[in-house]
């Protein structure tokens, strides 16, 4: 499976860029609805 992202990035540096803009953008979504949750939950 590690071999069959290869042809979508240059590099192995570039590949590791995208898992990690990958898991911020992850934590930023769900943080999103955490807040979202509560500001509904306080109404």
């Amino acid at each position: 499976m590690k071999d069959e992202y290869k042809e979508f990035f240059e590099t192995e540096e570039a590949d590791q860029d995208s898992k990690s803009d990958a898991k911020v953008i992850l934590f930023l979504v769900i943080l999103a609805v955490v807040a979202a949750t509560y500001w509904v939950a306080v109404q």
